[in-house]
């Protein structure tokens, strides 16, 4: 039977035939009831009619999209359409095919090897679309793109190029380290969506379906003219790597955003110079640190910022079992019902492989996969091996050497780790941060429930200040989406913190005398500041320091300064 397969949101994982006609919706008296707040109660409706399956929105308030886009009317569902309802994505499947006893009498066998194209047109779009389907970021689609069309028209030199407010940039040039593109040629393809063709040289529009060109394919060769038939096929393969590049990157905008650094603290700006000097380097980089520090953000930020930011990122947690590390380190053959797994490191070529705690890598694992980051090779699809340029990011709770020598690390995977070491400092190390890490926490949970965030009293502010923060980032995120949801547009005191915020540093281990000294200092300095009613100059006479200092000392504290009448504490 039709059904939806649900893939996201608070229902997921569940699974719905549509036997008849079924309504989506908030109330509970549909027949797919979705317990969501951006979902109306009666959102859509699903309808059978003559066998197809129809799905109209019942004019809701956030709307119906089936593939990205936003129905106004009726439409008939296909096999594998992606529905969006509020935050649930759901996927339609088709009635299932039943296997029969039976079939020709004499049916024919040949190897599907001997059936495929190896000659003409047909085999360069074959070659090519196979290409551009493996491709795992926008860099790597272009550069197939014209690594084939250059392969495919037998061409001197190709190049892909994208268009940009300034004029063409050129992305990916196959044959030459550089090429010269007549801006003629390319400036019709973009502009007017056309081929143009020269005798020895060919200009073909870089499109999606439905859209503008937002870029071109260029092939050109010496020694003989372009044929009719060669300009049809480089427009095909313009309006495959346009669809290829188009639904990269949706798939990695939609994964991936954009990391953020929050804060102003010492530490943090110590460690993003270190950042930024490792992200132009080609060094491998060890980030390590307490758990919940944020050691994946800053790999993350490492890549956004370094020359490889346009290629992918590939993520691997070397605490999974033995057997999932492998396969998803060196990949794995198709078998019945399961498709092949390209290896992480040949999906990172020309980007960065980012290996989470990998003081859990097996031991065999990490004499393999030095050997072939050795030889800068990684597992072929097709079998064998093929090189690969791969940049190492690593996160551990020790450095590496360290981890080394005590037997944690494999040695020879701990020197080919040489390069930079940065280390993520504890929260409680950075309290200035505290406040600009909350707040967007607290936004972005208020946005979930579509209200302002809550406000945060003085005493409230403190003792967030104040708290040892054990767990580092991750436990501040964690009372932040707490307090975001439970009281989003109010205000938050003391007592809506959780139990352990409240009892402060008296829950916490005892003290150094180091840090009963700078506590004692701040509470010396806060209190000073509500004595002059927010006034630095009168608080720093008050304490007997200048104002450059009592400027550093309330960065570093991470005190916040609230104007008021003398002895007012803001409540």
């Amino acid at each position: 039977m039709p059904a939806l397969l649900l893939l996201t949101g608070p229902s997921a994982g569940r699974h719905y035939e549509v036997l008849s006609d079924m309504a989506i919706g908030r109330s509970p008296s549909c027949e797919i009831p979705l317990r969501d707040d951006q979902v109306s109660r009666k959102h859509a409706q699903l309808t059978v009619h003559e066998g197809q399956v129809r799905l109209t929105d019942l004019d809701s308030r956030n709307g119906t999209l089936v593939n990205g886009a936003r129905i106004s009317g009726q439409v008939v569902l296909q096999p594998g359409d992606r529905v969006r309802v509020g935050s649930t994505m759901a996927v339609f499947e088709p009635a299932p095919v039943t296997l029969v006893e039976g079939g020709p009498t004499s049916p024919g066998h040949v190897p599907i090897e001997e059936v495929l194209p190896h000659v003409g047109a047909a085999a360069a779009l074959y070659s090519a679309g196979t290409a551009l389907l493996g491709a795992t970021s926008e860099a790597m689609v272009l550069r197939r793109l014209a690594d084939e069309t250059a392969r495919a028209l037998s061409a001197d030199r190709a190049a892909a190029l994208l268009g940009s407010n300034t004029g063409l940039l050129t992305a990916a040039v196959s044959g030459a380290d550089a090429v010269a593109v007549p801006r003629s040629l390319a400036q019709v393809a973009l502009d007017r969506k056309e081929l143009v063709q020269a005798e020895t040289e060919m200009c073909a529009p870089l499109v999606a379906s439905g859209g503008k060109p937002f870029g071109v394919i260029y092939a050109t060769r010496a020694d003989s003219s372009f044929t009719g038939g060669e300009g049809q096929l480089l427009a095909a393969l313009g309006r495959l790597g346009g669809e290829a590049y188009t639904a990269v990157r949706s798939r990695v905008e939609a994964e991936a955003p954009v990391p953020v650094l929050l804060g102003t603290s010492r530490p943090l700006r110590a460690l993003a110079d270190a950042a930024r000097r490792a992200a132009n380097s080609a060094a491998p980089v060890v980030l390590h640190g307490e758990p919940g520090t944020g050691k994946t953000l800053m790999a993350r930020v490492i890549h956004a910022r370094s020359p490889r930011a346009l290629e992918p990122l590939v993520t691997v947690d070397c605490r999974l079992p033995q057997e999932a590390v492998e396969e998803a380190l060196f990949g794995r053959a198709s078998a019945p019902g399961q498709p092949p797994v390209a290896s992480a490191l040949l999906r990172a070529d020309r980007g960065s492989l980012l290996l989470q705690h990998v003081e859990a890598l097996p031991r065999a694992t990490a004499e393999r996969l030095v050997r072939l980051l050795a030889r800068r090779t990684a597992p072929a699809r097709q079998g064998g091996e093929e090189p690969v340029d791969v940049r190492l990011l690593v996160t551990s709770l020790a450095p590496v050497a360290t981890l080394g020598s005590k037997g944690e690390v494999d040695a020879a995977l701990a020197r080919a780790l040489m390069g930079f070491e940065l280390e993520v400092p504890a929260l409680r190390e950075r309290r200035a941060d505290v406040m600009a890490l909350l707040e967007g926490f607290l936004a972005r949970a208020s946005r979930r429930v579509r209200s302002e965030p809550p406000t945060l009293g003085p005493d409230a502010r403190r003792l967030l200040t104040d708290y040892p923060w054990p767990h580092n980032v991750r436990e501040l995120e964690l009372v932040g989406e707490r307090l975001g949801l439970l009281y989003a547009g109010a205000r938050v005191g003391a007592l809506h913190l959780p139990p352990e915020v409240q009892q402060g540093a008296a829950a916490s281990d005892a003290q150094t005398l180091q840090a009963r000294v700078g506590r004692l200092e701040r509470d010396a300095i806060a209190e000073a500041l509500r004595e002059a009613g927010g006034k630095k100059v009168r608080a720093a006479a008050l304490l007997g320091i200048s104002r450059p200092t009592l400027d550093k000392k309330i960065e570093e504290y991470g005190l916040s300064v609230e104007r008021g009448r003398r002895g007012e504490d803001g409540r």
